[in-house]
This record gives C-alpha cells, structure tokens and sequence, in this order.
C-alpha cells in the first residue's frame, strides 16, 4: 500500500508528506471506501483537489469515469478507529479506511485544511465589497 502523494503546482511529487503544503492544489492516493456488505471495502483511487475529494476505481480511470465527488465545503469529518474515517455530505455517508494510522492521519489533515479554504472562498465570494453601491 503506498502513501498518498502530494502534486504541487510546480510539478513536484512527494511521498511521506503529511499534508499539502501552501501553494500545493492536489492530494492523491489509494483508500479503501466501503461499498456495501456484499463486496465489503474496496481500493479506490482519491483524489483532492479545490475543495472536492473525488474517487475512482483506479488511476488509469481518471481520464474519463469519476466514481463520485464529495463537496468539503459541506461535508463533515470523523475519525472512527484508527484507520478509519467517515465523510458525511448532502445526507450520505462515505466509510473510508487507510492502510495505516498514519495514512489516515495525513488524509484527516489534507481534507480539513481543504475544507476550510473550500468555506473561506464561499466566504469569499458571498461577501458584497464596500463601496460596491449593493446593499
């Protein structure tokens, strides 16, 4: 099981990061989402990026076939154990596991900042700017 990758803008590609660093747009790798209780956890390939986490069954599958995208700005996040974690949006839930503690950790980390910029430019862009004449 690999760590998750962080890709900054520059092009650069770190493992063992323990989340983006400022200035970095992507947050990737592998997690095990639950499916349903036939087929149990599945390897999915994640990845965040402007404030929505989407998901894939694998990399090559990112080119045209997204399995589902969660909003952050929305959304709320749990940590269950210690390699699990669950993402509640729009009335659905997501179980996710991490292959490690520390995996899951990074993730929590990655996402949590990726929500709150996610609200600060809903914020943003909510706010009418003194001097505009809008009242």
């Amino acid at each position: 099981m690999s760590d998750p990758v962080k890709s900054s803008a520059s092009g650069t590609t770190s493992s063992n990061t323990p989340a983006p660093a400022p200035g970095s747009d992507t947050y990737k790798g592998w997690l095990f989402k639950w499916t349903n209780y036939l087929k149990g956890y599945q390897r999915r390939w994640f990845v965040l990026s402007n404030g929505l986490l989407s998901y894939y069954r694998t990399q090559a599958e990112m080119a045209h076939t997204c399995r589902g995208t969660i909003n952050l700005a929305t959304a709320h996040i749990d940590t269950e154990d210690a390699c699990n974690m669950v993402l509640s949006s729009g009335g659905r839930s997501y179980h996710l596991k991490a292959a490690t503690e520390v995996e899951r950790q990074k993730w929590v980390t990655a996402l949590e900042l990726a929500k709150a910029k996610a609200i600060r430019m809903m914020n943003d862009q909510s706010v009418v700017p003194c001097g505009s004449g809008m009242i």
